[in-house]
């Protein structure tokens, strides 16, 4: 059974200088909204980690204690830079990306390029560096944000970019980088805590009721964190779409559970218990290992997370592990 993990970050410090001159605080709502305490706690952080964050080799050893074979790198979140002028943004997408895109060439034994980043700012220009990513760079999968300067990924001047996604064939990782509208959670790290948790249900639960699902069945959308609370509180969306018209104008025939069970998830949810109920709600099938490595709110016991799990048969685990990912992001 070859180990894969779909939720990992590399930064690419060399991608920042074409945004510098654009990049205010306010466009990055994770720092913004954060309170003193925890920016100084990450002044700690950061340099605990920073060889693991943007140098390959530097993780492989966390790897193999954690018994993963194959890390899926993607984008680090504070740089998808969708605040800048588009063409800066495509710049420096195209150096994360041909950077991730190396050390995959580099190390395939080990990495594989999976979460090419895009300038969504500008949707044309995101659809010529999913080509790119996809075609010239072998990447498996994008990684993009849950809103998109202020514009959610369900409005109508991004269905071109999905329809493409749909037409490529590649997975859309969502990773949040905060929630936008975070003025409460400055305080005791809410802005991780409970910010990129919920940034991910409000952009998927909008892209279901939206019928971005209908219109494009093919999408493959994989939700970090285990979904956020998306999953966990399925019944409650169900029960709005039933006594609620105005939610079933563009999915009339289907409740919002029945595309949940159409995304897919990683494990990231700390405890067997929870990982138990996520894989009732959406199926086994649908859920991959993730530990959002290398950071301190990583899962640093993948394996033994997924071997806790009631219920779950040999050949669940080795799915979950493995095998799932292996099929959805086309690696075998």
């Amino acid at each position: 059974m070859t180990t894969i993990d779909i939720h990992c970050h590399l930064a690419t410090p060399a991608s920042r200088p074409p945004v510098e001159a654009y990049v205010k605080p306010e466009h990055e709502p994770y720092d913004y909204f954060m309170g003193q305490d925890s920016k100084d706690h990450n002044k700690i952080m950061f340099p605990a980690i920073i060889d693991r964050l943007t140098i390959a080799e530097a993780r492989i050893e966390d790897m193999d204690r954690m018994g993963v074979d194959i890390q899926g790198l993607a984008t680090f979140v504070s740089e998808y830079f969708y605040s800048v002028p588009g063409e800066a943004g495509a710049e420096s997408a195209r150096i994360q990306n041909d950077n991730l895109a190396a050390i995959a060439a580099d190390r395939p034994d080990r990495f594989v390029a999976m979460g090419a980043t895009v300038p969504l700012q500008d949707v044309d220009l995101a659809i010529a560096e999913l080509d790119r990513a996809v075609d010239e760079l072998g990447f498996k999968g994008l990684q993009i944000g849950g809103t998109i300067d202020g514009h959610n990924l369900d409005e109508p001047r991004f269905r071109p970019f999905w329809a493409a996604v749909e037409a490529k064939g590649v997975p859309v990782i969502l990773h949040p980088s905060g929630y936008p509208e975070s003025q409460r959670f400055g305080d005791y790290f809410l802005t991780n805590c409970i910010g990129n948790p919920l940034e991910t249900m409000v952009a998927a639960t909008r892209m279901i009721f939206s019928g971005l699902f209908e219109e494009h069945p093919g999408i493959k959308l994989v939700l970090l964190h285990g979904g956020g609370y998306l999953p966990f509180y399925s019944s409650r969306a169900d029960h709005t779409w039933e006594v609620r018209p105005e939610t079933r104008v563009a999915i009339p025939d289907h409740p919002p559970s029945y595309y949940m069970k159409r995304l897919f998830y990683d494990t990231m949810v700390f405890q067997p218990l929870y990982l138990r109920h996520l894989i009732e709600v959406v199926g086994v099938d649908r859920v991959m290992l993730g530990t959002d490595f290398p950071f301190d709110m990583s899962e640093t016991d993948p394996l033994a997370l997924i071997q806790a799990t009631e219920g779950l048969t040999d050949e669940d685990r080795s799915a979950i592990s493995g095998g799932n990912a292996a099929r959805v992001f086309s690696l075998s």
